[in-house]
C-alpha cells in the first residue's frame, strides 16, 4: 500500500520538477547551466533519500515524474517563447539543426548507426562515471542536460507541424526508441546511485540483488534504442515528420 507521505513526496517532485523549469528558465538569462542546476535541486534531495534506503524502485519512479514534469515544462515554453527560451537550452539550437536536417534529408547521426553509435557509447560512459562519483547528483544534471534540449526540438517541431497534422507530430515527436533511451537511462542511474552510496558511505562494495536487476533491464533498454534507432528512425519517423511538417 501506498503511504500518504510517499504520495505526497511524488506530488512535491512533480510540482516542483515544473516551478524549478520555469524558474531555471529565468535564471538561464544569466547563465544556461543554471537551468539544469536548479532543474536537479527540485529532485536530488528525495532521490538521494530514496537510495541511500534502498528504495530504488521508488527512486526511479520520482526521477520519472520529475522528467515528465520537466518535459511538459520546457516543451509548453518553447511552444510558448521560443525566442526566449532558445538561448537558454544548453545545445538546443545545434541539436534543433541536427534533427531538421534528418528530416529534410534523412541523413545524419539519427538514423545511421555508423554516426550514433560511439557518441552513444560515449555519452553513456560518461553518465556512468558522473553517477557513480557522484551518488547519481552529475548524472540527473547530465539527464537534465540532455532533456532539455531534445524537448526544446519537441517544442520547435510541434511549432512546424501541418495545421492538419498537428496530433501526428505530438505524438511522432518524441520517438519510442528515445523514450526507452530515457528508461535505460534512469534505471543505469538508479543502479549506479545506490553503488556509489554503499561504495562511498558504507565504505564497501556490494552489487545488491535490486543493483543487478536495474543494471540488466537499463541495458536492456539502452539495446533496445540502439535497434530501434537503426531500423525505424529512417524508415518510419523521418518521412512522417517530413510529410507532416513544414521543415
Amino acid at each position: 500500500m501506498v503511504s500518504h507521505s510517499a504520495i505526497e513526496e511524488t506530488a512535491t517532485v512533480f510540482s516542483a520538477g515544473l516551478f524549478a523549469t520555469f524558474l531555471g528558465l529565468v535564471l538561464a538569462g544569466i547563465s544556461p547551466f543554471l537551468l539544469p542546476v536548479v532543474q536537479l535541486l527540485a529532485v536530488y534531495p528525495f532521490y538521494f533519500k530514496a537510495i541511500r534506503g534502498g528504495k530504488l524502485r521508488y527512486a526511479a519512479l520520482l526521477v520519472f515524474l520529475w522528467a515528465i514534469a520537466v518535459s511538459l515544462a520546457i516543451i509548453f515554453a518553447t511552444i510558448s517563447q521560443r525566442s526566449l527560451v532558445s538561448g537558454r537550452i544548453i545545445n538546443g539550437e545545434a541539436y534543433v539543426s541536427e534533427m531538421f536536417e534528418w528530416i529534410r534529408t534523412g541523413r545524419g547521426p539519427e538514423g545511421d548507426p555508423s554516426l550514433f553509435m560511439i557518441p552513444k557509447i560515449r555519452e553513456i560512459a560518461v553518465f556512468t562515471a558522473l553517477s557513480l562519483a557522484s551518488v547519481g547528483l552529475l548524472g540527473l544534471f547530465l539527464g537534465a542536460v540532455l532533456l532539455n534540449y531534445m524537448n526544446y526540438y519537441v517544442g520547435v517541431l510541434i511549432l512546424h507541424a501541418k495545421p492538419e497534422h498537428l496530433l501526428c507530430v505530438v505524438l511522432l515527436s518524441w520517438q519510442i526508441y528515445a523514450l526507452l533511451r530515457v528508461v535505460g537511462y534512469v534505471l543505469l542511474g538508479v543502479a549506479l546511485s545506490r553503488l556509489s552510496h554503499i561504495i562511498i558511505f558504507q565504505h564497501r562494495f556490494t552489487v545488491e540483488k535490486d543493483v543487478k536487476r536495474l543494471l540488466f533491464w537499463s541495458l536492456v533498454f539502452i539495446a533496445l534504442d540502439f535497434l530501434l534507432k537503426s531500423t525505424v528512425a529512417n524508415t518510419f519517423y523521418q518521412p512522417l515528420l517530413q510529410m507532416f511538417t513544414n521543415i
